[in-house]
Order: structure tokens, then C-alpha cells, then sequence
């Protein structure tokens, strides 16, 4: 046999022996990193049950950036079951519940493993009105109950917390925020004491609020218990707006330019204003109704003088040659 082709055929035999070689290391290497993988998958489960990671009491639970809610009320809505596993929880949960829960602007979640501890960050928004409600409970549409209360705090979202909820020294006397009545609705199929924000008057308020307080008029009540009426208690007595409407900008423009009345009415004699057409507002007095001007342009205010007894009160206008004549008070009966 010639030697070319002896030399062929060891050169054959030497191959296969090679690819049967790479066969086999090639199958080595996928069982190393089959087992490498089953091994961290395993050590990663074992982690996962470790005692060490996870949180067994409030305690380890940080609450920071909170400077007008105290801590033990944030804590206390906490959707967390003990022990709870920090690799487990649902960040996202947390700060859905809380958010649509207290008056905060943003909630952050961080989790610290050495040692085990769940950071929980809050930006709050102040507040700028007091709903009033006799001992409620109230249920947030993430199903976290604030409460028993009977003063809430409420921000210009419309957020709420109990006037208890925050820290001493953080808050403004009562008296310097506006009360708010009626804006908590029972909540369906639940006990008789747990009620709700109403969600459409929390849309209202988020417009009506930055509206209310850019019209100095000495606000001190809402009462929002007659959808069909909103009343407000001003500095010049009580105002009725009618149902919340796109008009009440121009009736709050109304009220804000009949600041001046006090100085012209007595107002013990002045039930309310009626601003439910906010370009022919309305007051109505005790014996008599008065429907003055809310004209941009100045002009002089009616001037009151005190009846004798047993006569109806009359109103008469300061005479302006360059104003026209305001329409005749209209006596009631």
C-alpha cells in the first residue's frame, strides 16, 4: 500500500479522534453549567428564606423626610404582615396605598439587607382646610382605614389625615383653617361609621381650592352637604354658590368684589348672598332683598341706616352723577 495513503487514513483516524475529544468537553461544559445554574438558583431560594432578610416588627421599618406626620401614623398603614421578606414585598403597593391614602406628594421605597430594613421616604404637602366629621373611620380606595377621627386635615389635592396623625407644634390653631363639611360619602358595604371621600368632590376641589384662596374674603366654612348648594361663611356672612359649576370663577370674582359691603351694610341684617348668577348676585337681607352692582369700575357703595323699630330696612345708594342708579331694594315680606 502506497504511503500516501497510509498517511491518509492516520490522519482520519486522528480527527475523529479529536471531534470525538471536543464531544466530549463540549458535553462536559454544558453539565458545569447546568449545575452552576441549579446551584444559584438553589443558593437563591435558600437567600430568599434566610431569617436575616427579612423584617420581624415595625421597628426595622425607617420613616424619613416626614416632618408634619408622625411616625407611628405612617407605620400604622404600612400593607405589611410580620415577618415580611425584603425581596418579597411589593414596593409598588406600598407606595400606591400610601399615596392615595395620606396628603403626600411622593413616597419612595428603599430596602437596606445589612442590616435588614425597609426605608420608607415621604414628601408631604401641607395642609389648608379641616373637614369636620363626628368620630369617622375612612377607607381609602386602597383599602387602608384612617381613623376613628373627628377633625381631618385636608391638602390642596384633597388628601385627608387625622388632625391626631401629626406631630405637636406642626399645625396652625384650628381656627386658621377653613372647616369643610360634607365631603366624606358612606362607603358601600361597609360598617356604619366608615366613610369615603367623595371622588367627585375631590376633583372639584382641586380646581375650587386655588380659586378659594386667591379670594381674601375671610373664609372659615364650606359646607358641601347640598351637592345643589355649596355655602360658604365668609367675613360678611354666608354665600350661597348654587351646585359647583365652570362658573364658579366668576362667582368667586363677584363675592371678592363685594368685599367692601361690611363697610356699608349692617351685617346683622344680612342673611346671605345669593351668587348662583354671579352676574346678578343677590342679598338677601331681613326684610329686604338688595341686588347690587359688581361692575370692575369703582363707584360708591350704598350706605345703611338703622330703621326705627317695627319699619322695614331700606337701602339707599351714595348719589353719583357719573353711576348709574343701582335697582330699588326689593322688600319681602
Amino acid at each position: 500500500m502506497p504511503s500516501s495513503k497510509v498517511t491518509s487514513i492516520d490522519e482520519i483516524k486522528q480527527r475523529r479522534k479529536q471531534l470525538k475529544t471536543q464531544k466530549r468537553l463540549r458535553s462536559l461544559a454544558a453539565i458545569w453549567r447546568t449545575g452552576v445554574l441549579l446551584g444559584l438558583t438553589g443558593s437563591l431560594a435558600w437567600g430568599l428564606t434566610l431569617p436575616d432578610w427579612n423584617i420581624h416588627q415595625p421597628s426595622q421599618v425607617k420613616i424619613v423626610g416626614n416632618q408634619l406626620l408622625n411616625t407611628q401614623a405612617i407605620q400604622d398603614l404600612l400593607p405589611l404582615t410580620y415577618p415580611q421578606s425584603l425581596l418579597r414585598l411589593n414596593p409598588e403597593g406600598i407606595i400606591r396605598g400610601l399615596g392615595q391614602t395620606l396628603p403626600v406628594q411622593r413616597v419612595t421605597i428603599a430596602r437596606q439587607l445589612f442590616p435588614p430594613t425597609l426605608i420608607v421616604g415621604m414628601t408631604e404637602r401641607p395642609p389648608v382646610a379641616m373637614v369636620v366629621c363626628d368620630r369617622c373611620q375612612v377607607e381609602s380606595p386602597t383599602n387602608l382605614v384612617q381613623g376613628p377621627a373627628s377633625l381631618w386635615m385636608m391638602d390642596a389635592q384633597g388628601q385627608i389625615a387625622p388632625r391626631t396623625s401629626y406631630n405637636k407644634g406642626q399645625l396652625e390653631p384650628q381656627a386658621k383653617y377653613p372647616k369643610v363639611l360634607g365631603y366624606f360619602i358612606p362607603r358601600p358595604n361597609a360598617p356604619k361609621n366608615v366613610w369615603q371621600i367623595d371622588p367627585e368632590r375631590q376633583r372639584e376641589w382641586q380646581t375650587f381650592y386655588p380659586l378659594l384662596a386667591a379670594t381674601d374674603v375671610g373664609l372659615t366654612q364650606i359646607d358641601w352637604r347640598n351637592q345643589n348648594n355649596i355655602v360658604l361663611q365668609t367675613r360678611f356672612g354666608r354665600v350661597h354658590l348654587g351646585a359647583y359649576s365652570e362658573r364658579i370663577s366668576n362667582q368667586l370674582a363677584a363675592l371678592k368684589r363685594l368685599a367692601q359691603l361690611p363697610q356699608y351694610l349692617n351685617p346683622a341684617q344680612l342673611v346671605h348672598i345669593d351668587l348662583v348668577n354671579p352676574d346678578e348676585p343677590i342679598l338677601q337681607m331681613k326684610t329686604t332683598v338688595v341686588r347690587p352692582t359688581t361692575s370692575n369700575s369703582p363707584r360708591p357703595g350704598p350706605t345703611y341706616s338703622p330703621p326705627p323699630p317695627g319699619a322695614a330696612t331700606t337701602v339707599t345708594p351714595t348719589p353719583a352723577a357719573s353711576s348709574p342708579a343701582p335697582p330699588t331694594p326689593v322688600t319681602t315680606p
